[in-house]
């Protein structure tokens, strides 16, 4: 996204104190405050490298967003706020993982639990904190976050959580049993899956981007927490969940647009032959509603992508 990039550059080119970079490095010890500009997708893949950074993190995102501190046209608002140390921070949860004492990257919205092949299902057993909850044979299972009951969970039926609550969601993916309904639990629980079996290899998800062999037994728990910076009236999930729904509710989209805005919102950048090719629409209905997207309201831009 280079022209986020230069947008970026120009705003702290009056601040001496500021340093911009494509490229994350391992000694992170110099620094005070982090920031990640780009698409929600853009900025959980960064923060999966942030394990061990207990510092503020300012998330520089386009419209309304989930994970944004700010909007990256109120940037240069926002920079004195910061110097000054006029901001809050908000504790998000993030969730770790363990795999026969392998521990992944944390997540900040959701870890999934899938066979590798479509139209499988898995067979295990449920416990929280040690205590047995069910045995169930299912599509798959989905422990998330407050911050990810907006994404992969609710689309599975789980409910929607305020983002300050201290609790996870267990949401159980087409289960043979209609009595597995979401379940809450609070956000200091141990969450294992054990017993698993499956006739396909069974994959640990994090936020629908890292994939790692499950084999029979996953160890979920709350990881270190994101000190997400916040500028001005913080609003909850559900309130920005709201402002999306009544965004789209406003504007009279046909549903090729909406579907291409959500890919667009989960992949982050795509060229039009990448839409093409992950909606399997024709190019003349990616073409019209790419061009509706973007009169409406400026929902999505164009931009040139220089290769080699």
């Amino acid at each position: 996204m280079p022209s986020a990039i230069n947008e970026v550059k120009k705003v702290l080119s009056n601040y001496s104190s500021f340093e911009v970079t494509t490229e994350l490095g391992n000694d992170l010890s110099g620094y005070d405050i982090i920031g990640i500009v780009g698409t929600d997708r853009f900025i959980i893949m960064n923060l999966h490298r942030l394990n061990s950074w207990d510092g503020p993190i300012l998330t520089v995102g386009f419209g309304i967003s989930f994970l944004n501190s700010i909007d990256i046209t109120s940037l240069d608002k926002a920079i004195p706020n910061i110097i000054t140390g006029n901001y809050d921070t908000e504790e998000i949860l993030r969730l770790a993982v363990d795999i026969k004492g392998k521990r992944l990257p944390n997540a900040v919205n959701e870890v999934a639990i899938f066979p590798a092949k479509s139209a499988i299902t898995i067979e295990y057993s449920l416990y929280v904190n040690g205590e047995y909850v069910w045995h169930d044979v299912a599509d798959g299972l989905i422990v998330s976050t407050p911050t990810g009951s907006t994404a992969y969970a609710m689309s599975a039926g789980g409910p929607l959580i305020h983002s300050r609550a201290r609790v996870l969601e267990i949401v159980t993916v087409n289960s043979t049993n209609l009595a597995r309904v979401p379940i809450i639990v609070p956000s200091d629980s141990t969450i294992e899956i054990r017993d698993l079996i499956s006739r396909s290899r069974v994959e640990i998800i994090i936020d629908g981007s890292i994939r790692s062999y499950a084999g029979s037994e996953v160890r979920i728990m709350s990881g270190r927490p994101i000190k997400l910076i916040r500028i001005g009236n913080m609003s909850s999930s559900i309130g920005r969940y709201e402002k999306k729904l009544s965004l789209l509710s406003n504007m009279d989209l046909p549903p090729s647009a909406k579907f291409i805005l959500k890919i667009l919102e989960y992949e982050g950048q795509l060229t039009q032959k990448e839409i093409m090719e992950k909606t399997m629409l024709p190019s003349r209905t990616v073409r019209n509603a790419l061009n509706i997207l973007i009169r409406k309201g400026g929902l999505i831009k164009r931009q040139v992508i220089l290769r080699g």
